[in-house]
């Protein structure tokens, strides 16, 4: 475009302004000047307060048409401005221009509209808003009652847990003066009975020193029976007293080798040479109470020894490593015992029908049971009659 051609686009000579065809009347021009700038200032108010609302609503969707929508409105009323000035200034051209440009400004904008209809109609309504707001009213409500309920719970239950200790804490005492009863009962026992008992045994021996001759085999034996029956009974009450006291005695655990523990009460229990004592590999070092499984390992073993009918009598003990547990076994080659009775051997008292002639006082087994249940663990019997039996326990890690 060469510059007469630019000239023309801006000053367009050739043409009469627009005022001419008004004739120039006044009342007339002040008509249409008056209205076109007052569409044009409402127009370029419309943007700005466009602009100011989405300033402040950062989370309005669709920022980009409203932005369309100002560039819109802002062409519209800058045509309305040309058209003040076309009253006196012919300048068509530019004015066509202008009128082109908020064309495709339009034109583009309602293109970019139609796409988001749908997107706008998926909005919420205002009723729907209104609802979902009565709907959260209600959640934050019934919350709040929600809250205040476990606060009354939280309350109740404080008062409770304040109430159970307090309870607590007198059965403690309680059972602290019980359990020292207890012991002053044990001790009586020990001692009271204890001391007859010996002078029963006494007086029985000193008779058959000094009087044993006068006596016929049958007296011999109803004496020598007698000092069984006390020795017996002594026996029993210091099993008694052993049982008693696992459990309420402090335990105090730290890691054994079992090992150690084991020759030893092989070397102080009276073996029989007749019975061998075997142990096929190395066993573990636990953390347990050392005078508990020392009583546990004796019991087992002397039991074991006890009830060995077989020429060349055979004690087993070995272990096996699992997850979380010792697994433990104590095993002869005695007399066995019959199925119906794995249970009843660890009750306290509880002998067998055909032991009945045994020192046996029906306190070992027992006493075994309690102390495995002590280290967490579980004692049980596998036994096949005249074959033997494997007294198996576990001992947690």
């Amino acid at each position: 475009m060469d510059l007469q051609n630019l000239h023309n686009f801006f000053y367009s000579g050739n043409f009469i302004p627009h005022g001419h065809c008004y004739l120039w009347n006044p009342e007339l021009v002040s008509l249409h000047i008056l209205s076109d700038v007052l569409i044009a200032l409402s127009y370029y108010s419309i943007p700005i307060t466009l602009v100011y609302f989405i300033r402040k609503r950062k989370d309005i969707p669709f920022k980009g048409i409203f932005l369309l929508f100002g560039a819109f409105i802002i062409s519209c009323g800058t045509t309305h401005i040309m058209e003040v000035w076309t009253l006196w200034h012919p300048n068509y051209w530019f004015a066509g221009a202008l009128k082109a440009l908020t064309a495709l400004i339009s034109f583009y904008t309602a293109l970019t509209l139609i796409p988001l209809v749908p997107k706008a109609l998926a909005l919420p309504s205002p009723a729907q808003l209104e609802t979902t707001n009565q709907v959260l009213i209600m959640e934050i409500m019934e919350r709040k009652r929600v809250e205040q309920e476990l606060r009354q719970y939280k309350e109740h239950l404080e008062e409770i847990v304040q109430t159970r200790t307090v309870e607590l804490e007198l059965a403690n005492a309680q059972l602290r003066s019980a359990n020292q009863e207890l012991n002053d009962f044990a001790y009586v026992v020990s001692h009271d009975l204890k001391a007859p008992l010996r002078g029963i045994t006494s007086l029985s021996e000193w008779l058959l020193a000094d009087y044993g001759e006068e006596f016929d085999e049958e007296g011999k034996k109803i004496v020598n029976l007698m000092i069984s029956r006390v020795q017996r009974l002594h026996q029993l009450i210091d099993d008694i007293l052993k049982y008693s006291r696992v459990g309420r005695a402090k335990v105090e655990k730290k890691h054994i080798n079992l090992n150690k523990v084991v020759s030893e009460l092989v070397g102080v229990l009276n073996i029989p040479e007749n019975i061998k004592v075997e142990i096929p590999n190395q066993l573990p070092t636990i953390f347990c109470d050392k005078t508990r499984i020392e009583q546990l390992f004796q019991n087992l073993i002397s039991n074991a020894i006890k009830f060995i009918d077989k020429p060349e009598g055979l004690i087993k003990i070995s272990y096996v490593d699992e997850r979380e547990y010792y697994k433990f076994s104590v095993a002869d080659n005695g007399i066995g015992i019959e199925s119906q009775h794995f249970e009843k051997i660890f009750q306290l008292f509880q002998k067998l029908t055909s032991l009945q002639d045994s020192d046996s006082t029906g306190v070992g087994l027992a006493l075994v049971k309690k102390i495995v249940e002590l280290h967490d663990g579980k004692v049980w019997v596998e036994s096949k009659v005249g074959v033997g039996s494997s007294f198996v326990f576990t001992i947690k890690k």
